[in-house]
């Protein structure tokens, strides 16, 4: 069917108002920039509806922009010349020009966050997987193709546009594994990790294999003009890595640690972008080759490339890129799809190649992960990570569609796969791998069950700050590393970095030089060097780092302290004080972080609030440390009792343990409804009296508590007395001597009583640190 279009050249803006063309029914649509915040309107407005009703199903973001489009690219009979008109891609050159660039910046900024260096540090299971996952399907196809090829005719435009579409069928998209991985939040996963590498080993040898083929392809096609444009290419990559990139380096040294790059600067580079993606389109190649080039030159990581992504992301990602995904999906008319449009020779050959392609990467996929050890599960996720799709194949098939190398019916089949990958995938991978599986044990990893005598007390002390190396140093020395009892920490910087899509994990100890100028945590590495000399023999640290999103941290902590056999993980407070007791800094991610470790955390837990007190032992004038645990019972609290009696083994520690009872008819109902929490709080303390209330050091005390009132005022009256409060966590468990506390609770990551020594109503110098003994993780849910 044809149609004719009518335009107006020079064509209209602006409107030119209701009260000039009020007799005309469509006269705020005729201008170019009505219409096009129309259309963006009614698409945005839908897929915030459509999304808001499918998520609860599991199903992803693309899916719903891919529906919304297909279902406006689908014939409404009577309204197909309106829907034409207003809302159809080719109605309004602007949106598809608005589709393509965001396409193009988001390719950009995959390049930017891409480390090249990652591709050298792949790892043998990442490389096999990859590359099976390629080269396998690759070949299948290729033995599919000649033994059909002869038999069935097709034209010389589609033998040439077969092997790049079956390249297509074959290669995995690091993109969009990448955010993938993302939107399930398993990026800083065993997993994750390993699925981002191999579908960046794909897709590396992928784009060479499809590069070739399609240069091969133009060659046929257009003999004199393929070496000019490679020459202008390569030219293009040779001015990239060898003329910006210095220039960005320059760039970085001129911008002080810890800051932001100026804005000028980053309007330089994105200027450049955009410079490239017009070099990239006049020398015969896709605007997204120019964007590729010059993202990949860009160092990545802080300051440069997280400036750079912080800045334009959001509106790529949230407002572009639902755009483009949605405009693709709308040259798609299902409707028009028939059975005989099946009786297509290259139809019937792309729809078996597809099929085989995706059949035998999975099998490729799932047998090279079982043969790395992986579980059966993992094997399985993983390999439906490596068959996911997204933006960048619909963008592969509608470069392909609109330059006529497929049809409209093949390219709804496309479409149509897209979208079943997009949404099965998603919702699979969720059933199959649960990363806080490898944490469910029956193993007591805490304080309290280990032997004093042979074991070491395995520490992991996490890092955000610099300012937190000073307070877990003075924690570590408390914990009185001695030859008999030594302890074992493993120093963890956690930083948070934008401009990375993949978190990267740094033992120091490996490297042949720790402080070489790509470390991030110099300056940590070197106070915990000198901690470990001054604590020769009876202490030995080791430092990581982790470059990572603060809301995918969590997975790293619980994963190091699980491969290092910790017993107790310290967490800093989100909130850090001046010496004065005014707040300084307050971080809403570091909170988020504490709360998802004390969820997951395979060990105990503490949360160290340093208010500036406690110095360290060197500089301070006095030669005793006093130290108090409050004491109401329950395992938190024997934990807390626990680490408490390791530090009387310092004899400049002096110790008070405050038990604050409940009344004797309480106790009594207590003993007969929980009868082996009660023996074990007993058992706890007549332990802890036996062996140190013979040292004139330590102090015993029991008062009793009718309520959480008297509970405060004791703490009120108390907390300014001593160095440090140790406490329990106690989450949910409810007594007569913190009745009534919850209704005042600011932290609850501190519990009742830590919640209250913190609170801001509480001016004291006295830092605190709140226990939370190993949580039991449901192992029955976990089993394979």
């Amino acid at each position: 069917m044809t149609s004719t279009i009518c335009i107006d050249l020079p064509p209209y803006v602006n409107s030119k108002g209701i009260w000039v063309e009020f007799d005309d029914s469509e006269w705020w649509l005729k201008p170019s920039l009505p219409l096009l915040e129309f259309q963006l309107i009614v698409l945005c407005f839908s897929l915030a509806i459509t999304y808001f009703f499918l998520k609860r199903f599991g199903i992803s973001k693309i899916s719903c922009q891919i529906l919304i489009g297909l279902a406006f690219g689908w014939s409404w009979n009577e309204w197909d010349e309106a829907k034409r008109k207003h809302l159809n891609v080719g109605s309004q050159e602007v949106l598809a020009l608005l589709a393509e660039l965001g396409y193009t910046l988001y390719t950009f900024l995959i390049a930017a966050k891409v480390d090249l260096r990652m591709t050298v540090a792949t790892g043998k299971s990442a490389l096999l997987i990859g590359i099976s996952a390629l080269l396998l399907p690759l070949i299948t196809e290729t033995l599919v193709v000649s033994m059909v090829v002869e038999d069935w005719e097709l034209t010389l435009r589609q033998r040439l546009a077969l092997p790049a579409l079956s390249s297509f069928h074959a290669k995995s998209s690091f993109p969009v594994v990448a955010s993938l991985v993302k939107e399930l939040h398993i990026m800083n996963s065993e997993l994750g990790r390993l699925g981002l590498s191999s579908a960046l080993v794909n897709d590396i040898f992928g784009t060479f294999i499809l590069t070739m083929q399609v240069q091969i392809r133009r060659y046929y096609l257009n003999t004199s003009s393929v070496s000019t444009e490679l020459g202008a290419l390569m030219m293009l990559i040779l001015v990239a890595f060898f003329v910006l990139r210095p220039t960005m380096f320059w760039i970085i040294k001129q911008t002080p640690q810890g800051m932001p790059v100026k804005s000028c600067y980053i309007d330089g580079v994105v200027s450049l972008a955009f410079l490239y993606i017009v070099l990239g389109n006049i020398t015969g190649h896709a605007s997204i080759i120019g964007a590729y080039v010059l993202g990949l030159a860009i160092p990545n990581g802080a300051p440069l490339a997280s400036t750079l992504v912080s800045k334009i992301e959001c509106l790529v990602e949230n407002v572009f890129m639902p755009i483009f995904v949605t405009t693709c999906a709308l040259r798609a008319d299902l409707s028009k799809i028939s059975t005989t449009a099946f009786d297509v020779v290259f139809t019937k050959l792309n729809i078996i190649l597809l099929c085989v392609a995706c059949t035998v990467k999975l099998v490729a996929s799932v047998s090279s992960s079982k043969y790395c050890k992986l579980p059966f599960k993992d094997a399985l996720a993983l390999s439906l990570i490596m068959c996911s799709k997204g933006p960048v194949e619909l963008m592969a098939y509608t470069v392909s569609r609109d330059n006529r190398f497929i049809d409209n019916e093949l390219f709804g089949c496309f479409v149509v796969w897209v979208l079943f990958f997009a949404t099965i995938v998603p919702i699979a991978v969720k059933r199959l791998y649960d990363p806080s599986r490898k944490y469910a044990g029956y193993q007591n990893r805490n304080i309290m069950h280990l032997n004093r005598f042979s074991d070491k007390l395995r520490l992991l002390a996490c890092i955000h700050q610099h300012e937190n190396v000073n307070a877990i140093i003075h924690l570590l020395n408390l914990s009185c590393p001695t030859i008999e009892n030594s302890i074992v920490v493993h120093i963890f910087h956690l930083i948070e970095l934008p401009g990375q899509i993949t978190p990267i994990f740094i033992s120091h100890k490996r490297q042949g030089n720790p402080f070489d100028k790509r470390s991030y945590s110099q300056q940590i590495i070197r106070s915990f060097d000198k901690f470990e000399r001054e604590n020769e023999g009876t202490a030995y640290v080791e430092c990581f780092t982790s470059v990572s999103p603060c809301t995918k941290m969590h997975n790293d902590v619980c994963t190091l302290a699980l491969d290092k056999i910790a017993s107790f993980i310290i967490l800093p407070f989100h909130i850090t004080w001046t010496v004065d007791g005014s707040i300084e800094r307050v971080d809403k991610n570091v909170r988020t972080l504490n709360y998802s470790i004390l969820e997951r955390a395979p060990c105990s837990v503490g949360i160290f609030a340093h208010r500036r007190k406690l110095e360290h032992f060197k500089a301070r004038k006095r030669s005793s440390y006093s130290v108090c645990v409050i004491f109401l019972g329950g395992k938190d609290d024997r934990e807390a009792l626990s680490y408490a009696k390791r530090m009387v083994n310092d004899l400049r520690v002096e110790l008070t343990v405050l038990r604050l009872q409940a009344s004797k008819d309480y106790q009594n109902r207590s003993k007969s409804l929980n009868s082996w929490e009660h023996v074990m709080d007993e058992e706890v303390v007549k332990d802890f009296k036996g062996k140190c209330l013979g040292d004139e050091r330590v102090v015993y005390e029991e008062e009793v508590c009718t309520d959480g009132q008297k509970t405060a005022l004791i703490l009120r009256k108390v907390v300014d007395m001593f160095d440090l409060m140790i406490v329990g966590r106690r989450n949910g468990l409810e007594t007569p001597q913190t009745d009534g506390l919850d209704e005042w609770n600011e932290f609850p990551e501190l519990g009742h009583l830590g919640d209250l020594i913190a609170s801001s109503d509480i001016n004291t110098g006295t830092s605190l640190l709140v226990i939370q003994q190993q949580i039991s993780h449901d192992i029955s849910k976990h089993t394979l």
